[in-house]
């Protein structure tokens, strides 16, 4: 399936209101000049909604977090105390540590990460995976979507982890592994921010994207009667 074949259809199951997904992307050259950004890299994504391609590098992202968590840059010892004195998501050190190397966040080879609206691809060939950032109505209709043809229990999971983390890392590493799970994220309170308050993320690795884009027709997104009726409520809001 070629992205506009992905829009075309998605529009059709979803309506014109749901907005298209993001596509990660990894280059060894810049898809764009990337900008300083001083703090949490989402700050950023209201760009690439707007049709721009957005680019990090080591360079540009401040947080060490988001370069870990991006494949950008190495853990510093600082973040294990962060986490759990500072922001208090985790009750002491060792347990973030725990989380990080159970996590596996790898070094990328390619130092830049680009995120593309899917409208300005051309492929699905070098993405990571995809990227929705939507209400619980459409997030509703995208998990049906990824368990219909899966008997696994976790079909979709939502790990804890930042904003960055479940939504990239995650998708990234399942991707590499050529997993099939999907993942709901965006429940990070520093991240949530950054979204309007109606907003989750869910994220699709390439590894399953491909295998779904045969069944959006088959599931009831494509037109059952209770999905009809959530369906206006996304386009009349």
């Amino acid at each position: 399936m070629t992205p506009s074949d992905f829009i075309s259809e998605y529009c059709e199951c979803f309506g014109a209101s749901a907005p298209l997904p993001l596509a990660v992307v990894y280059t060894d050259r810049p898809l764009s000049e990337p900008r300083d950004i001083p703090g949490c890299m989402f700050k950023q994504f209201h760009r690439a909604y707007a049709g721009q391609t957005v680019t990090f590098d080591a360079g540009s992202l401040s947080c060490g977090g988001g370069k870990l968590y991006t494949g950008l840059g190495p853990a510093q010892e600082r973040i294990y105390g962060f986490v759990s004195n500072v922001e208090r998501y985790k009750q002491s050190p060792e347990l973030v540590r725990d989380y990080i190397t159970a996590l596996n966040p790898r070094l990328s080879e390619k130092a830049y990460l680009n995120i593309v609206s899917v409208a300005n691809l051309d492929n699905f060939d070098e993405t990571e995976g995809l990227m929705f950032f939507v209400t619980p109505d459409v997030l509703s209709g995208l998990f049906a979507w990824a368990n219909y043809d899966s008997s696994d229990l976790n079909a979709v999971m939502s790990p804890w982890g930042s904003g960055c983390a479940s939504s990239i890392t995650t998708m990234v590493n399942e991707n590499r592994a050529g997993g099939k799970h999907c993942f709901i994220g965006m429940l990070d309170v520093s991240a949530r921010q950054f979204f309007r308050p109606d907003i989750m993320s869910f994220s699709i690795p390439r590894s399953r994207f491909m295998e779904m884009c045969g069944t959006m027709r088959q599931c009831c997104i494509s037109g059952s009667p209770a999905w009809l009726k959530v369906k206006k409520r996304i386009n009349n809001t």
